[in-house]
């Protein structure tokens, strides 16, 4: 987690580009670049989402797969309120719009990057899966999501990348219609 001496970000555990389509997005991912297959949550439902430290709405859709060794997460935004937050998240198809990072302490490691200068925008908490998220600023140029580590989210991927081994190349879009397991 350090480098020379100088406090870091953890490792990447994610990288996340938002789409017009969840499904024409992943087909494209899967289909150009071979990554796969992925797992995928309609329009998520939060606990609590905040904007600002103020109550917002964030609907969206996210399916995540692996693209050879990086895990990689699609997302279709419905609707992100107030307008401001959605001004913040990148617009479809203009590039990365986000790098997720895991952490054993929430407070902790939102303490530690507030220290640092960097500004959290965003939290947002469902079921066993908290995060805040982090404006980028100057030198990184899109939004940095930091994740609670917990048993459920840590089996979830490890269930996405046992799934990339061997496979075919079929059904690369694969929707949960309960939480994962």
């Amino acid at each position: 987690m350090y480098s020379l001496g100088v406090p870091s970000l953890p490792p990447i555990h994610h990288v996340g580009y938002v789409v017009e389509d969840l499904r024409s997005g992943v087909e494209r991912f899967a289909k150009d670049f071979g990554a796969g297959p992925f797992f995928g949550m309609e329009h998520m439902v939060f606990d609590e989402v905040t904007y600002r430290g103020v109550a917002a709405v964030y609907d969206h859709s996210s399916a995540f797969g692996c693209w050879g060794p990086i895990l990689v997460e699609v997302t279709q935004v419905h609707d992100a309120q107030p307008a401001a937050f959605r001004e913040t998240l990148v617009a479809p198809g203009t590039g990365l719009g986000h790098i997720g990072v895991l952490t054993p302490s929430l407070s902790q490691e939102t303490e530690r990057l507030e220290a640092l200068g960097l500004t959290a925008f965003h939290t947002g908490r469902t079921g066993p899966a908290s995060a805040v998220w982090f404006e980028g600023g100057p030198l990184f140029g899109h939004p940095i999501e930091v994740l609670q580590e917990r048993d459920e989210i840590l089996g979830f991927y490890a269930m996405v990348r046992a799934a990339a081994i061997g496979w075919d190349g079929s059904e690369p879009l694969r929707i949960m219609t309960g939480p994962p397991e």
